[in-house]
Formats: C-alpha cells, structure tokens, sequence
C-alpha cells in the first residue's frame, strides 16, 4: 500500500480505512471485541485522536499511525497532542 494513495479529506479518509479493513477480513466493531472493548472504540479513532485504537487500526493496514492519521503526529512520529500523556516539548 502506498502512502500517497491514503486520502487527505477527513470523511475521505475514514471510509478508505473502513474498505481498507473490509479488504483485510476485519471491522471496527469486530476489532474492538477482538481486543476486548466496545466496538464504539475502535470507531471514535476515526473522528478524533486515539492514540491506542491508532496504533491497532494502523497495524492491521500495515502501516504507521503517523501515516494514517498525518495532522495527528508531529514529523517524527510522536503524538501531536498536549496532554499529561503528551505534554508539549517545553515540558519534557
């Protein structure tokens, strides 16, 4: 899978990692139960960050978070949120 095939637009984007995952044999709701959550999981990490179910979903593609979810991550792969998870650069 090449990376500039993975489309920019946010609504684009989510329903070729829904394909992308039908192609593969998975789905967001089978994943989730898979890994013992709610399949409600796995879906909130198409609309907003969620660095855990990121890592899963992009896993499963064969790829990098960072190259899924490109605006999430700073250049080098690190979250690109502030949080006591992720403080800001300053902070570390």
């Amino acid at each position: 899978m090449l990376i500039n095939e993975i489309p920019k637009e946010p609504a684009v984007r989510r329903e070729w990692i829904k394909y992308q995952l039908r192609l593969k044999g998975y789905s967001l709701r089978g994943l989730g139960r898979e890994y013992g959550y709610s399949g409600d999981n796995a879906i909130a990490a198409l609309k907003r960050p969620y660095p855990k179910w990121e890592r899963i979903i992009a896993e499963k593609l064969g790829l990098l978070p960072h190259e899924l979810w490109s605006e999430r991550y700073d250049p080098d792969g690190r979250p690109n949120r502030h949080s006591y998870l992720y403080p800001r650069k300053s902070q570390r």
